[in-house]
């Protein structure tokens, strides 16, 4: 009976996360670390889960959160009692951002859970739709229940997106790039670089053009260096 009434209330859905705790089990008899909050989200993100609409939505949420979190950061350290007039316009987009945010809260049903393995209990949630999620859907509230709790460990900014479109862990304050190649390329995209690099090439030209400089024979015959 107890288990037939189990089932009737959608415990089915343990199945769902069958594999992720048989995972973790194996990890931990390997003594091996649980992947965090900020890399569990990141998988979600660069996964083939989620479609174009679910990843937006998600994003949107993050969005939202980092903008919470930088509203009250600037009320709370920066402004002063007599930048009244700053301060009301913080508090009204504190307050918009706030109500968009638990707006989109409302499409995601959810039960919390509880798994007792690894040194503290892992936290999880179950959908609390009778008749289920698609793997998208579940996904998508992995990763929204994800966001939220790296948003109340003021851990939210630990997830990023490089301009690649991959999204990584930040392990410093200052990295936005996902690998080095990326940061090398996006260094020489910015507009400093392509100025020191016109200044460079402009004082190689007037070295040449004043014989300071001579050509090698290569550049004067006009051939190209193999690759």
């Amino acid at each position: 009976m107890a288990k037939k009434r189990m089932r009737e209330k959608g415990d089915d859905e343990l199945f769902a996360v069958h594999s992720m705790v048989r995972e973790f089990s194996e990890r931990l008899s390997n003594y091996e670390s649980l992947p965090t909050l900020s890399e569990v989200l990141v998988e979600l993100l660069n996964g083939k889960t989620l479609n174009v609409a679910s990843k937006q939505r998600v994003m949107r949420i993050i969005q939202l959160l980092r903008f919470q979190s930088g509203y009250v950061s600037q009320l709370s350290t920066r402004l002063q009692p007599r930048d009244q007039v700053v301060a009301d316009l913080y508090i009204d987009a504190l307050l918009g951002c706030n109500s968009e945010l638990n707006d989109a809260l409302l499409n995601y049903k959810v039960i919390p859970q509880i798994h007792p393995i690894g040194t503290a209990p892992i936290l999880y949630f179950l959908t609390a739709e009778s008749n289920g999620h698609s793997p998208k859907e579940n996904a998508e509230i992995g990763a929204v229940m994800c966001a939220l709790q790296l948003a109340q460990q003021s851990q939210i900014e630990n997830a990023r997106e490089c301009l690649c479109g991959t999204f990584f862990v930040a392990g410093r304050i200052d990295q936005n790039h996902c690998s080095v190649k990326c940061r090398v390329k996006a260094h020489q995209s910015s507009e400093e670089f392509k100025a020191k690099r016109r200044e460079a090439d402009r004082k190689r030209y007037r070295l040449h053009r004043d014989g300071k400089v001579k050509e090698t024979n290569r550049r004067i015959n006009g051939t190209k260096k193999t690759r």
